[in-house]
């Protein structure tokens, strides 16, 4: 690499992390004018939301993994928010100090395990479930957006964990190593690669096969030869939030 292509690099790098603290800067200040009344909660969620989805990309252009994940973690937090409210603010201030770590890691170079930050992190905003306590066992659920997703990520919160969603098995490839969830429910019938496919690369790769993994599936009648033995089949219903409690505790996360 020449002497021009390192000064490009360099010059690339740091428009990228100014970008980030102007980014960052300008949540904070949508936070401060929601609070102080000057905007709506629905103008203020979707400034945060935009300023989260520019952070993504820079993050993710950038390398910055730590802040990718992080970013990715605070898109999920606003997953079934339609207008912010009051009690949002705390949380979303602390993301942006996480986030601002996140930064200071990558300007010095300095390796950041973001596994240890992700139990700290808000559990989700929008789902009134009343007072359940809040466990420290990290659910990935593996589904593309919509109503049945919804369901069972209520579910799974009234039964006390903690939740992430990933709308892609894609995403949850490069997601999972770095995040170290507790869990990974996927469902069976996703785009790109399905849900066994999931299953089976993540029982196969060396970071991430003692990471118990469940499947969702409707029919009771199915039979996956391709899904590894210790990949228990979950079937939504009435019974889903004991078949998972039983299913934990088989895979000795209870």
């Amino acid at each position: 690499m020449g002497m021009m292509d390192n000064d490009l690099v360099a010059e690339l790098r740091t428009e990228a992390i100014d970008t980030v603290e102007d980014r960052l800067h300008n949540l904070q200040e949508s936070i401060r004018d929601f609070q102080d009344g000057v905007i709506e909660g629905k103008h203020a969620l979707a400034s945060v939301r935009l300023e989260a989805h520019s952070l993504k990309s820079v993050a993710a252009s950038f390398e910055m993994k730590a802040l990718k994940v992080i970013c990715h973690r605070f898109e999920d937090y606003f997953f079934n928010v339609s207008e912010l409210k009051q009690e949002n603010c705390k949380d979303i201030l602390f993301f942006a100090d996480r986030m601002a770590e996140c930064l200071e890691a990558f300007v010095q170079d300095r390796e950041f395990d973001v596994s240890s930050m992700m139990r700290k992190l808000p559990n989700k905003g929008g789902f009134e479930v009343g007072d359940i306590m809040v466990s420290e066992i990290e659910v990935m659920l593996v589904m593309e957006p919509g109503t049945a997703t919804k369901i069972v990520t209520r579910e799974l919160l009234e039964c006390g964990y903690r939740m992430i969603n990933v709308a892609s098995t894609m995403d949850a490839i490069q997601l999972i190593p770095s995040m170290k969830p507790d869990a990974v429910i996927v469902s069976r019938i996703m785009p790109e690669l399905s849900g066994v496919d999931l299953a089976c690369a993540l029982k196969a790769m060396p970071t991430t096969r003692d990471i118990p993994v469940a499947l969702i599936a409707t029919s009771e009648k199915e039979k996956f030869k391709d899904l590894p033995d210790n990949v228990p089949v979950l079937r939504k219903g009435s019974n889903f939030a004991d078949d998972v409690a039983e299913v934990f505790v088989q895979l000795g996360i209870l």
